[in-house]
C-alpha cells in the first residue's frame, strides 16, 4: 500500500474547484475522500463543474461527487473510497467534521466558509489547502502547523458584499487550473513535503501567468498565536455562508 492509500481527506465544496481535486485524488490513489456539500447541481454550474452532466441537474452535489470518485477509482484501479456528507459547514459542527482527517481541501465560493475551515483546521492542527477563483484570476494556498495560515494572508473576512463566483462570475478553465494546482499542493503535503505549505500562488488567465510567494507568519495572527481556541459563530457572521 502506498503512503497516499493510508490518507483520509475531507473535501469541503464539490463545485468548480472541487471537481478537478476529486478526480485527481481518485487517480492518485488517496485512501479516502469524503465530500461535504449541501448544494444541488444546477445547469449554470456545468461549464465549470466538470464532475457533473446535464442528467445530474437537481441531484445532490456531494452524492454525485462521491459516486464519480468511486467510479474513477474503479476505472483506474485506485484504492480510493468515497463518502458523501450532504451538509453545510457551520460553526457548531465544523470541529467535529474535520476531526480525524489527514488534510482538508476547501473550495467554497465565499470567505466566511474559507475562514471557518481555516480556523477549525488550525485549532485541530490539520493541514488545509484552500483556493478561490473569480472572473479570470485565482489563488491557491496550503497551510499546516508551523506555517503561515489563511489569516496571515488575508487577516479576516473582507468587508463589504461577498463577490463570489455566483455574483461576479468565473471562467471555467480558470477554476480548472486553480483546482489542479490546489490538488498538487495537497498531494505534496500528504506525501510529507512540508515546503509546499505557506506559499501563496496567484494565477492570471489573461496573461497565462502564475506567481508564487512564500508567506511569513504574521506576528499578530490570532490563529497562529492560539487566540482562536474554539469556534465562535459570531466570528463568521453576520454574512450567511454555504459550502
Amino acid at each position: 500500500m502506498t503512503a497516499l492509500a493510508a490518507k483520509r481527506v475531507l473535501l469541503v465544496g464539490a463545485g468548480g474547484l472541487g471537481s478537478p481535486v476529486a478526480t485527481l485524488f481518485a487517480r492518485a490513489g488517496v485512501g479516502a475522500v469524503e465530500v461535504a456539500d449541501l448544494d444541488r447541481i444546477e445547469l449554470s454550474n456545468l461549464h465549470r463543474q466538470t464532475l457533473y452532466q446535464p442528467s445530474d441537474v437537481g441531484l445532490s452535489k456531494s452524492a454525485v461527487a462521491a459516486a464519480r470518485i468511486a467510479t474513477e477509482a474503479r476505472r483506474t484501479g485506485s484504492p480510493t473510497r468515497s463518502v458523501a456528507h450532504e451538509m453545510r459547514v457551520y460553526p457548531d459542527r465544523v470541529l467535529e467534521l474535520v476531526h480525524g482527517f489527514d488534510l482538508v481541501v476547501e473550495g467554497s465560493d465565499n470567505y466566511p466558509t474559507k475562514f471557518l475551515v481555516a480556523d477549525a483546521c488550525g485549532v485541530r492542527g490539520i493541514p488545509c489547502v484552500q483556493a478561490g477563483a473569480v472572473r479570470w484570476v485565482g489563488w491557491a494556498f496550503g497551510s499546516m502547523p508551523g506555517s503561515a495560515c489563511l489569516r496571515c494572508v488575508f487577516e479576516d473576512i473582507p468587508a463589504g458584499p461577498d463577490q463570489g463566483c455566483s455574483v461576479a462570475g468565473v471562467v471555467g478553465p480558470v477554476v480548472g487550473v486553480v483546482g489542479a494546482l490546489q490538488a498538487s499542493i495537497a498531494l505534496q503535503i500528504l506525501r510529507g513535503e512540508t515546503h509546499a505549505a505557506g506559499v501563496l500562488h496567484h494565477y492570471r488567465a489573461l496573461t497565462g501567468s502564475l506567481r508564487s510567494s512564500r508567506v511569513a507568519r504574521s506576528s499578530d495572527c490570532p490563529l497562529c498565536l492560539g487566540r482562536i481556541a474554539d469556534i465562535d459563530a459570531a466570528r463568521y457572521l453576520p454574512r450567511s455562508f454555504a459550502a
